[in-house]
């Protein structure tokens, strides 16, 4: 499936529940995660402004799920 075959706001979450979880995980984005979550955000044609506001937006909503999973 392509990026195009995904909704953005799709992609959004997707982008930011992986962000989230490292940052809940290991407290900090360090410079590997970074590198990596480039290469994520190319494949899913977003920008680090776009998932960020989407984060912000969803904070409450982004953190209970990638505590409990739900």
């Amino acid at each position: 499936m392509s990026k195009a075959d995904r909704p953005k706001t799709e992609r959004l979450r997707s982008a930011a529940v992986v962000k989230m979880k490292y940052i809940l995980t290991a407290g900090k984005l360090d410079s590997g995660f970074k590198m990596i979550f480039d290469g994520v955000l190319e494949d899913l044609g977003l920008t680090k402004q776009e998932v960020d506001a989407y984060i912000e937006s969803n904070r409450d909503e982004l953190t209970r799920f990638c505590l409990d999973g739900n």
